[in-house]
């Protein structure tokens, strides 16, 4: 059984870790000697030449680490290199003990101290890494060899050798997080950590010790330039590319700003994991949001980029302004469909654009999709608007509609996720239709778009009211007026015809405000050829608010 957790900067391994393991004290606590050899296991596949173990010696000792180096590099070196080399190590000393250790332990709690070796100093073994990758962490090294053979007994991290003066405090950084991370998950909380949340705290490593803070050649930098040439990544998936790393930098530095430091730091310290450390964070600031909410709003961020409007839908933070996300672009004019098919992994980024070419005024977006295979739709359109949509879709009707962008999400699964999830196709339908007649009942609003004129209607007849009219009734809602198209509008017969609910006297209601009584009888009230059933029952107040004019008497 493999027992070993193996996180490197560019890859992660993923073994077993099992809950009920207990550190061992290691019989051997006597402190390392300056220029003392040691042979250490490593990881075959990420060293260089595939070996098991290497043979370094203790080169450099600052307050809190051993820097031990390979000693077959070391071997390369003349004389004046090895004397370079030595004045970057101890520089790298100085920056462990005064940057990244502080700053790390200080955000997010300590590491393992003083461990299974009783050595409160973390051990940095630097050797021949493969190409590419900058470091890596073994949790097998914590626990004693009865239960990890290959264990080295120690809190180690291990640093690509070649990084040593160019870029290993980077690495370093990213790997000592990890350490943390396994004392404040693993260890303490008894859980193991997601590992797409446990690297994007490793990422965010570099934020924590500034040195992302200068951002031209940074690693968030590089980061940016790999997500932007694809963004087309799930978040959660952990195959071990590039991509995969981009994607978890860029959504630290989103959580960051929209919720704050703690979202990252906290999170590290709840025995639950993954997405749901996240709700559980959220619910106990008493925030509404969800990781569902916080991702969508993410892929808004990465196609608008825009916090002018929506302090959501963009990054703060200049250097990160300057990118957005192009969405597939398709067109669609009335009458008419579209069908689309994406294959998705969980949490997997997608942005459609349906361009609304000659969509007549009047006319809607209907769009259906297939919620039940665990999909979440969300839209934002031209005017900056956005929702997620029901699971039997939706009809989207609103004057000036240029497009709709889809954001499909695949939120079939929430938990241990590993380096190959299973995809699953999203299917949609979007059709530029005529809108469904609205279902009217007798006592609504009504009004044309873009006219501020509103009815009432009975039976098949519609009656204007003044604004000041309906004031004067506490059930009927300005707000709810429906807008309907002319056909629907037309389809009832204006009348101006009013009696008080206790009189029955019948009035014509005038549009200057004045009512005139019809005095006339039943008979002649019938040979005119007026409807009895045109007659709206009106209040006291509305009666008396209207100026007494003439009667008619024909």
């Amino acid at each position: 059984m493999k027992i070993s957790d193996t996180i490197r900067y560019w890859n992660v391994i993923t073994g077993i870790v099992l809950a009920s393991f207990f550190l061992i004290p290691s019989s051997s606590l006597s402190a390392d000697n300056l220029n003392e050899g040691r042979t250490f296991f490593v990881n075959q596949s990420w060293d260089e030449l595939s070996r098991t173990a290497v043979a370094a010696t203790l080169r450099e000792i600052s307050d809190r680490a051993y820097f031990y180096v390979e000693d077959r590099y070391w071997a390369t070196l003349s004389q004046p290199q090895q004397n370079i080399f030595s004045n970057y190590l101890k520089d790298l000393g100085r920056e462990f003990d005064q940057v990244i250790y502080p700053k790390e332990t200080q955000f997010w709690g300590a590491e393992p101290n003083p461990g299974i070796d009783g050595e409160p100093k973390v051990t940095i073994l630097l050797h021949d890494l493969t190409r590419g990758i900058g470091g890596y962490f073994e949790t097998g090294n914590l626990y004693s060899k009865n239960i990890s053979p290959t264990s080295n007994e120690r809190e180690m991290v291990v640093v690509a050798v070649e990084a040593v003066g160019v870029s290993a405090k980077l690495f370093l950084a990213h790997e000592f997080q990890h350490l943390i991370s396994f004392n404040q998950k693993d260890l303490l909380n008894k859980a193991s950590e997601d590992v797409w949340l446990n690297e994007l705290r490793a990422e965010y490593a570099n934020s924590v010790v500034g040195y992302n803070d200068t951002f031209q050649n940074s690693n968030l930098d590089r980061r940016l330039s790999a997500f932007v040439k694809d963004p087309n990544d799930s978040l959660t998936e952990w195959p071990n590319v590039p991509d995969d790393y981009a994607h978890a930098a860029l959504f630290a530095e989103y959580l960051a700003e929209q919720f704050g430091l703690a979202i990252i730091s906290e999170t590290i310290k709840m025995s639950s994991v993954g997405i749901a450390s996240i709700d559980q964070y959220l619910q106990s600031i008493g925030r509404p949001e969800r990781f569902s909410d916080i991702f969508a709003n993410w892929l808004v961020a990465l196609y608008k980029n825009d916090v002018s409007v929506d302090a959501r839908h963009g990054y703060q933070r200049s250097e990160l302004r300057n990118f957005r996300v192009s969405p597939r672009q398709l067109f669609v004019s009335y009458p008419g469909i579209i069908e689309l098919s994406q294959d998705l992994k969980p949490w997997e980024g997608s942005w459609h654009q349906i361009n609304l070419s000659g969509l007549p005024e009047g006319k809607a977006v209907k769009i259906d999709f297939n919620a039940e295979a665990g999909f979440k739709l969300w839209y934002v359109d031209n005017f900056g608007n956005m929702a997620a949509l029901p699971d039997n879709g939706a009809i989207i009707n609103k004057g000036g509609l240029g497009h709709v962008v889809l954001l499909p999400v695949n939120e079939s699964k929430r938990s241990s996720f590993g380096s190959n999830e299973e995809s699953r196709t999203f299917r949609a339908v979007v059709e530029l239709t005529d809108p469904p007649k609205p279902a009217l009942k007798n006592g609504d609003l009504i009004k044309r778009p873009h006219e501020p004129e509103t009815y009432v209607i009975e039976g098949k007849y519609k009656r204007y009211l003044r604004p000041e009219v309906i004031a004067l009734y506490g059930h009927l809602d300005p707000a709810k007026v429906t807008a309907v198209d002319d056909e629907i509008f037309h389809s009832f017969t204006t009348a101006n015809y009013v009696r008080n609910v206790n009189q029955e006297q019948v009035y014509a209601v005038w549009p200057d405000g004045t009512k005139h009584w019809l005095k006339i009888t039943p008979q002649q009230w019938d040979a005119s050829g007026r409807d009895w059933g045109a007659i709206f029952i009106i209040n006291d107040l509305e009666l008396n608010y209207y100026q007494t004019g003439e009667n008619i008497i024909r």
